[in-house]
């Protein structure tokens, strides 16, 4: 009996539900019993569908992650004190009460993700051999092989992504020299094994190589909840943009543009924005989380903390670009029901889904063009930058034809990013990542005075490392700044 398919799925669901002094045990023992318990192709995709059911996590991207992006920046805030995830929006947090479910959730998937990407490799191939996949699609063995190796790749990428630009000063401030975290990339037998944190550049070297592999190995078709090459090569295109990279960034979402187009995805049109986040699986997204009913994080959901007003509008956002530019059809997307209370709705109920159940935007067509845009604007490039930019600036229900080109600039770009992706986690790390100070205007008294202005130089803007029970060597110690308050 091929109890890895079993294994895997149980041991992903549970991975942070006990995290004690085992948040670190890098034992392969712990997600797959022996070596060469995985003998085919199909027994890896069940290990791939453990890794996606983990990023539905409440400690992820089923609300963390996204609540971290926008909590910490300007344009939402928690409603009161006692809201979740009300640290993020205050950093009130220090070495010892500081978010650890980022961390553990990395170590916990990259050391199955590494087994899989160890043990794939020992399959005996027929390459041109037919086979039937578990969704019954019929595919080569290599086809099917390299899939699956490339959607590793590609969790591994965002898993290193995340904990990078959350544990990690930003890349261009001081090129990647300073520490981030440490980079688990192979099977580590020795559980006395402390990994020391790498820098930013490594980091960043590490997850442009494994999508860089990936966008090679993934297949150009959609896939519902698992990343395709097009959602790869947003997430490559976005990583590029961190770096500075831009004629690198530029290149790949113009080329992920073409590709996902003549695939079918379509940028949503004005008339479909405000519903078609009720619609799964539809034309604009790359890849999203899916939740069922049964697995979802239930109330600990991005849904259902939007909607019970856990996160909601700041008042500079709801007078600037909701009260004040009424036609674009994005200000539908905060809800008008209580004016103190303008929570946002691209997390509705979806079919027999309550909003709780709400699958969970990751990429998106409009980023590829967004980040297109900002890559040009970057090289100066006024032609493409107007090119790329013209359809999302559509949605303010204006024409940028009527802007001259001394108005195409950076700011304007950054401000499109701000509007499109507001309540989906990237408008902190936009500001940040761009040396942009994040100002807030209205708070909660309990913010400290350093957390209501800042840039990339304020110290919390980098998680500290968690302080579970156990030896850190010399280099694990985040910030020294933490130990002081």
């Amino acid at each position: 009996m091929k109890k890895i398919k079993y294994i895997a799925l149980g041991v992903f669901a549970t991975l942070l539900s006990g995290c004690g002094n085992d948040w670190l045990d890098l034992q392969s023992s712990t997600a797959i019993e022996t070596e060469g318990s995985l003998t085919e192709l199909r027994d890896f995709e069940f290990v791939l569908n453990g890794a996606y059911s983990s990023m539905q996590s409440s400690n992820y991207y089923g609300a963390d992650m996204v609540c971290y992006g926008d909590l910490t920046g300007d344009d939402m805030k928690s409603y009161k004190s006692s809201s979740t995830n009300v640290n993020y929006y205050t950093f009130k947090y220090n070495k010892t009460n500081g978010p650890s479910g980022f961390w553990g959730m990395y170590y916990g998937v990259a050391k199955n993700l590494n087994i899989l990407l160890r043990d794939i490799e020992k399959i005996a191939l027929v390459p041109d051999r037919e086979i039937t996949t578990p969704k019954l699609e019929k595919l080569t063995e290599q086809v099917y092989h390299d899939d699956l190796k490339g959607e590793a790749l590609a969790i591994r990428a965002l898993l290193l992504f995340d904990v990078t630009r959350l544990y990690g000063y930003p890349y261009l401030k001081d090129n990647g020299a300073s520490l981030a975290a440490p980079i688990i990339d192979k099977v580590v037998e020795d559980k006395n094994f402390k990994p020391s944190r790498n820098t930013t550049a490594q980091c960043y070297k590490a997850i442009t190589d494994d999508l860089i592999e990936a966008v090679k190995l993934l297949r150009p078709v959609k896939k519902e909840g698992k990343i395709n090459k097009w959602a790869a090569m947003t997430l490559l295109s976005r990583v590029y943009l961190y770096m500075g990279n831009n004629g690198e960034a530029y290149n790949v979402a113009i080329e992920a543009i073409k590709g996902a187009e003549k695939q079918g995805y379509k940028l949503w049109t004005n008339d479909e924005y405000a519903k078609i986040w009720a619609t799964p699986f539809n034309s604009e997204l790359l890849f999203e989380i899916v939740n069922l009913t049964t697995d979802s994080p239930g109330k600990s959901s991005i849904g259902y903390l939007c909607t019970k007003y856990n996160l909601i509008a700041t008042e500079k956002y709801w007078k600037k670009y909701m009260k004040e530019k009424s036609d674009d059809v994005r200000s539908q997307m905060v809800s008008t029901a209580s004016s103190s209370k303008p929570f946002c709705l691209k997390y509705p109920a979806q079919g027999d889904k309550s909003y709780e159940d709400a699958n969970i935007p990751i990429f998106r067509l409009s980023e590829l063009y967004l980040n297109a845009a900002e890559a040009a604007v970057k090289k100066d490039d006024i032609t493409n930058t107007r090119k790329y930019l013209k359809p999302i600036y559509a949605r303010t229900g204006e024409s940028l034809d009527d802007l001259p080109d001394d108005a195409i600039t950076l700011d304007l770009v950054l401000e499109q990013r701000r509007i499109e992706f507001w309540g989906e986690g990237q408008r902190f790390f936009d500001l940040i990542r761009n040396n942009k100070k994040v100002e807030r205007t209205d708070y909660l008294s309990e913010v400290p005075e350093e957390a209501r202005s800042f840039d990339w130089n304020y110290y919390k803007i980098v998680l500290p490392v968690p302080n579970h029970e156990m030896e850190y060597n010399e280099n694990m110690v985040q910030n020294p700044e933490y130990e002081l308050h």
